[in-house]
């Protein structure tokens, strides 16, 4: 009798069972049917089988892990995805301008051009008495910085919108040998372009030109030898006469050593006016490099090389001046 009731006990236990288990298949009453496991009936062309053997191709690169290096891979036809640096977008290969003024120096010109532009193209009457002529110099220099920045041979702000900025300010510049109102009104445009384009905007979307400049219709010697008349005698050869104010004023003497410099190197471009003779392109070839050597004078800390590179220059000046001066 015992072994019965054991046996019927079991069984009461298995149905329990059996039935618990339904229950937790069903939810609110209704039953519902599993997911089913994923079935791979092809492999799959986003893995490889082997990822060293079938994944890599090619001896193994000597820079590995060194930056930039990119690791030639079997794509399975797709692109493949390449490390390292950009190069810069724009610019001359070969043009030489990173080593005659630095970017910072570039921007910081349009930036100073602009302050003066707003304060010589104001009125129509200021303009017609003596603005034209500040004009003319002003936009000669930008349009000048304009033509390195497009040429630049190194990473430089505005360079995509330099190659037409550097003529809308070139013409301006040559139209601006006169005060007329036409011109005023060309002139109060450019400052407003600059003021866009040092605001972040692209005041010359559409408009296109070639990144290397035509020098000789960029600008003229006269408004560019003005600039280094205003800025060598008050400015630079006072910094390079006193060892006090060489040291207070590194800044800014760096700054107008550059410009000094590129100068320099664009008067002796093609197609200036007398660059095709060579006593002419000695002088502003010394002019450059008397520049340079203020450059690093500054960099050095070295007050008797900057004030030596000075007189040189101011020698240079003399010697275009008695010669070459229109």
């Amino acid at each position: 009798m015992t072994r019965t009731w054991f046996v019927r006990f079991c069984c009461l236990a298995l149905t329990i069972m059996v039935c618990t288990l339904g229950w937790a298949q069903t939810k609110g009453g209704k039953s519902f049917k599993r997911a089913q496991p994923p079935k791979f009936d092809k492999p799959n062309s986003n893995f490889f089988a082997d990822a060293f053997k079938d994944g890599l191709q090619g001896e193994r690169p000597g820079n590995l892990g060194q930056p930039g290096t990119a690791v030639a891979v079997n794509t399975g036809g797709k692109a493949p995805v390449t490390g390292g640096p950009a190069a810069p977008a724009g610019g001359v290969a070969g043009s030489g301008w990173a080593g005659v003024i630095s970017g910072d120096t570039l921007e910081r010109i349009v930036k100073e051009m602009k302050k003066q532009v707003d304060t010589g193209v104001t009125t129509p009457s200021d303009f017609a008495g003596k603005g034209y002529k500040a004009a003319r110099r002003d936009f000669s220099v930008l349009a000048m910085t304009f033509g390195i920045i497009g040429e630049y041979d190194g990473e430089v702000r505005w360079k995509a919108n330099a190659p037409v900025a550097r003529d809308e300010f070139a013409r301006t510049a040559a139209n601006s040998k006169v005060g007329t109102t036409g011109v005023f009104n060309e002139a109060k445009k450019r400052k407003e372009e600059l003021q866009d384009l040092i605001g972040g905007a692209n005041p010359f979307e559409g408009k296109n030109g070639d990144a290397k400049a035509s020098w000789k219709d960029v600008c003229n010697r006269t408004p560019l030898m003005q600039h280094l008349e205003s800025v060598f005698e008050p400015r630079l050869k006072p910094a390079c006469s006193d060892k006090g104010a060489f040291t207070a004023n590194a800044d800014k003497l760096l700054y107008d050593a550059e410009i000094f410099a590129a100068i320099g190197a664009v008067l002796a471009k093609e197609g200036m006016e007398d660059a095709d003779t060579s006593e002419y392109t000695a002088i502003c070839n010394k002019l450059k490099a008397a520049s340079l050597e203020i450059v690093d004078a500054v960099k050095t800390k070295n007050f008797d090389k900057a004030s030596k590179a000075a007189s040189d220059i101011g020698k240079s000046c003399t010697d275009c001046h008695e010669n070459y001066r229109s």
